[in-house]
């Protein structure tokens, strides 16, 4: 064997021992996590038969002599969290810890028209990082789910056709933290056009397909007996409303006999019960008296409020022009209004959801952009709205620099 040909085994056995290497990861708990490797940022889910899943506190994950450049990638199932480290940089052991998910596996968008799901659209989803689209199929169920999304404001736009042509896009805000309390950021945006939704007829027929020709067949016929039947029904029914009223006349004469029979009996009845009987020698015509006149009402107390509390400022009709509405939050995330209402509160697929903001109310208030206007409406929550530290009841117009609070969650509003 020549050195050369000797030389060349050796560096091929180094490279398989390098490919066989094993990458030993260590989690804090036990739990459902699938681990595998990619040659970049996932955007789309890993088969169930892509790496393993490791369910107790320590997995080991073979390489696959794997460039150094490729990601190791870590879903915890539980957290719906996602943890991307390169090859290189894991090395041969990866202890796995909670600030390394810093990314959102799934995030669900949902899309409906009157309550029912869009059968065809086409979906955005922007998270300041990069910008990813899907195309929403019948088979989708009027839902698409995108996947390894950075967390905080999510943009979502819609696009959809109606009658051929394109519809007025839809866009919709979600705030989606990397701590929540469901593992899937979920967004319902409906639309008001009248698109197509899954399982609807075709335009100008009915939701129910029609029946086969034989029943309709059958169905004939049992209306035509029905009609040959339809006069014996109605004299039927005239028979027995003409049997009821005799009974109610009947009912009605032997009152009048017993009470002419029996006067006192039925006077001291009546009077019992709190009814005036006229009796003989009365004038039907006599003057009952002056009328009681109704006492004047206590006068109104001030009502005094504490310097400490909020002001409450009246509904404003007028609005303010502003060109590019939009919220600014505390870290500097810009949040466009889009036209419409938007619902601002806890739950999750609002359009401004604040998932875990406990001062915030499940529906808390409403924004609502009407051209260049923009005005906020409180919905009678439990910490209340506050513009420039004045709290909102009713509608109140906002101008460009005003501090928006829900709760203890700031904004300040641009335009």
């Amino acid at each position: 064997m020549s050195p050369k040909l000797a030389f060349s085994i050796l560096l091929a056995a180094i490279a398989v021992s390098a490919s066989a290497q094993n990458v030993a990861l260590t989690f804090p708990d036990s739990g459902d996590r699938q681990v595998w490797v990619s040659a970049a940022v996932p955007t789309q889910p890993p088969s169930d038969s892509d790496g393993i899943h490791a369910l107790k506190n320590e997995a080991s994950l073979p390489s696959g002599g794997a460039a150094a450049t490729s990601l190791i990638c870590v879903w915890d199932k539980k957290t719906g969290n996602l943890a991307v480290k390169s090859v290189k940089d894991a090395g041969t052991a990866w202890a796995v810890q909670p600030s390394d998910f810093q990314r959102i596996a799934e995030v669900a968008v949902k899309v409906e028209h009157s309550g029912k799901p869009v059968a065809a659209a086409s979906i955005e989803l922007n998270d300041g990082k990069h910008q990813t689209s899907q195309l929403l199929a019948p088979s989708n169920a009027g839902q698409v789910l995108f996947f390894g999304i950075a967390p905080g404001s999510l943009k979502v736009t819609v696009h959809y056709k109606v009658g051929g042509k394109d519809g007025k896009p839809v866009t919709q805000l979600l705030d989606a933290a990397i701590t929540r309390t469901e593992p899937i950021p979920s967004l319902t945006i409906s639309i008001a056009d009248a698109v197509d939704t899954v399982g609807a007829a075709a335009p100008g027929g009915s939701d129910t397909a029609p029946a086969p020709s034989t029943q309709a067949t059958s169905a004939g016929s049992s209306s035509s007996a029905a009609g040959s039947g339809g006069g014996g029904n109605i004299l039927g029914q005239i028979l027995v409303y003409l049997l009821v009223m005799g009974a109610v006349g009947g009912g009605i004469y032997y009152a009048l006999q017993y009470v002419k029979k029996n006067p006192d009996t039925v006077g001291s009845k009546l009077e019992a019960l709190g009814v005036q009987i006229p009796k003989p020698g009365d004038d039907p015509l006599a003057d009952p008296g002056p009328v009681p006149q109704p006492k004047a009402p206590a006068p109104v107390q001030k009502i005094i409020l504490d310097d400490a509390a909020p002001d409450l400022i009246a509904p404003v009709a007028a609005s303010t022009v502003i060109s590019d509405p939009r919220l600014v939050s505390q870290n500097g995330d810009s949040l466009s209004l889009p036209q419409g209402d938007l619902i601002v509160g806890r739950e999750i697929g609002l359009g401004l959801s604040l998932v875990g903001e406990s001062t915030v109310s499940r529906k808390h208030a409403q924004i609502t952009r009407s051209g260049a206007s923009v005005v906020v409406t409180d919905f009678g929550s439990t910490n209340g709205t506050y513009v420039n530290g004045v709290k909102v009841a009713g509608d109140m117009a906002l101008t460009p620099g005003d501090a928006v609070q829900f709760g203890s969650v700031r904004f300040r509003f641009e335009g």
